[in-house]
């Protein structure tokens, strides 16, 4: 009776999704229309046909089901809400526009999209802000609960007990906790009492109405999990194993499927895929646009290197980027054509520690090379594997293969991110960084990236480069 009431109370919110959706399409028509003729009408032909309701309609019910967690409210936060009803909006508002393209439909200009975009997507949250705001009451007041009983009592079972009490509006009580084997003396958590033991639990799932049996357990209780789980699915109650199987010092963990199977995923980048996709079309669309704003000093440069030195304009080399994947770089020459067959013999001069090599007034380099170098100018082509997807432009630097043959092992996660032109080594300064301290920046960078990062990066390596700190 409960899951047919949640079922249809989920439909009701589907439809008026739609409903709103429809209403803040209508809605910019009509503004597009006042703002354009001094009347609400009469409307562009086509804006409000039948046909584009219809498809909007289809497009935005595909996406808002096909994200699994929508009416998913329980444990939400508002940013979660914030961060699914964006990704509807702007993938629902890119799909409509394809569509009507690809039938040369198009009659709505920029203006029409930004505000429709705006009042739907601020409509949408404003109706998920409010329930959830109307569940959370309810919820402290007693409503829409569910009892739960912990098994175990060791950190991970105290620290679920402290999640949930920090949280009533997450609508679960702990009724109490089971100890996985019998105790004779009293003992509870944060007034939670022990209420048995796992031998106990048929008759306490019975008799003290409980939806969900939490099992916080490490690995040394794993064999009597079994026939625990085995109770709870005779039964028809809901059972969550916590696994704290591992304990890691920097890998993250989130819960995914593979092979169709629910699975614990342990890793050490960031696994919110919103940003990293913003990151990416950040990236590809930058780099595009980037080249076609600097193609005359690019084609200059080009020139320049071509009267001044034998060899090619461009020089490729090898570089490892991501989890080790090899692919080629691309930088304006700056040294001599045979750079790399001379660099044996100057491997006794090297300045940097470890597994780099660097020195100061490299006798390969070219007259102009000095300049592109100071200036970072050198780097520009590497726009093109940006474009690529080889690279990001902010990230830690690709190595060479031979680089990557000497790291120490802790060393290695610097692969575990795409590449970039720029990081935080670059910002900062680079003359007096060792080569340790250089992969410590790198590791910094990937434990700490998020989006706004890589906008400070980017701001700080646009005076770099005018100042010309390179080296």
């Amino acid at each position: 009776m409960f899951k047919d009431r949640v079922a249809a109370y989920r439909t009701i919110h589907f439809g008026f999704d739609i409903a709103v959706t429809c209403l803040a399409f209508i809605a910019t028509c009509l503004l597009e229309a006042l703002y354009h003729n001094g009347s609400p009408l009469p409307l562009i032909p086509g804006q409000l046909s039948l046909q584009n309701v219809i498809m909007l309609c289809v497009i935005w019910g595909i996406l808002i089901h096909r994200e699994k967690q929508s009416y998913v409210y329980r444990m939400k936060p508002y940013r979660a809400i914030f961060r699914d009803v964006l990704r509807v909006v702007a993938l629902g508002m890119i799909l409509l526009v394809s569509w009507l393209f690809a039938i040369n439909a198009l009659v709505y200009d920029r203006s029409f999209i930004v505000t429709f975009v705006t009042l739907d997507f601020v409509s949408l949250y404003i109706i998920r802000a409010i329930v959830l705001r109307v569940l959370h009451i309810a919820r402290r007041m007693g409503r829409n609960n569910q009892n739960l009983i912990v098994v175990g009592t060791g950190d991970l079972a105290k620290w679920a007990v402290d999640k949930l009490k920090a949280h009533p509006e997450w609508g679960y009580a702990v009724v109490g906790l089971l100890d996985w084997q019998e105790m004779t003396t009293l003992w509870r958590y944060r007034d939670i009492p022990l209420i048995g033991s796992l031998s106990e639990l048929p008759d306490i799932i019975q008799n003290r109405h409980i939806d969900c049996v939490i099992f916080a357990t490490g690995h040394e209780h794993l064999d009597k999990i079994e026939s625990a789980f085995a109770i709870c699915e005779e039964m028809g109650t809901q059972a969550c194993l916590m696994a704290d199987f591992l304990s890691t010092n920097i890998a993250k963990k989130r819960m995914t499927e593979f092979l169709g199977r629910p699975a614990i995923l342990y890793s050490t980048v960031s696994d919110d895929r919103f940003q990293i996709a913003i990151k990416s079309l950040i990236d590809r669309l930058g780099a595009l646009f980037g080249l076609l704003v600097i193609a005359p000093l690019f084609m200059a440069i080009a020139a320049v290197i071509k009267a001044t030195s034998h060899g090619p304009v461009f020089f490729k080399q090898v570089r490892c980027g991501l989890n080790g994947r090899r692919f080629e770089v691309f930088k304006f020459r700056t040294m001599v054509d045979n750079a790399e067959d001379l660099k044996a013999s100057l491997m006794s001069k090297n300045e940097i520690d470890g597994a780099a090599f660097k020195i100061a007034d490299d006798p390969r380099i070219t007259r102009i090379g000095k300049f592109l170098r100071k200036t970072s100018l050198d780097e520009l082509p590497q726009l093109i594997n940006v474009t690529r997807g080889e690279m990001s432009l902010v990230g830690p630097r690709p190595p060479v293969p031979e680089e990557v043959h000497q790291f120490d092992r802790w060393q290695r996660r610097k692969l575990s991110m795409k590449p970039g032109m720029t990081c935080l080594w670059q910002v900062g300064d680079r003359n007096d960084t060792t080569f340790d301290e250089w992969m410590k920046l790198d590791l910094q960078y990937i434990d700490n990236w998020s989006l706004w990062l890589d906008t400070k990066i980017l701001l700080k390596t646009i005076p770099a480069v005018l100042n010309a700190t390179g080296k």
